[in-house]
């Protein structure tokens, strides 16, 4: 399977963001919770740039599949 939008690749990075997102909302209320809080923002941080590199690389594959010329295929 590719990894353009949609797909496991992008819905993975999708759940490991929001699953990062619930985390950081329970330490909220710990006060020793600070610093992990920090350090799970920092992984949400990375995961992001991993799934705008998806995005991207699914965009330009787009790209290049719509300013390809289409061939006609008969059959002899």
């Amino acid at each position: 399977m590719t990894t353009e939008a949609g797909t496991q690749g992008c819905l993975a990075l999708i759940a490991c963001k929001h699953h990062l997102e619930e985390a950081m909302a329970a330490l909220q209320g710990l006060e020793s919770g600070g610093d992990l809080q920090a350090q799970l923002l920092t992984l949400h941080a990375q995961v992001e740039r991993m799934h705008d590199q998806l995005r991207r690389e699914a965009a330009t594959r787009q790209a290049a599949l719509q300013n390809e010329p289409h061939l006609l295929h008969t059959s002899a």
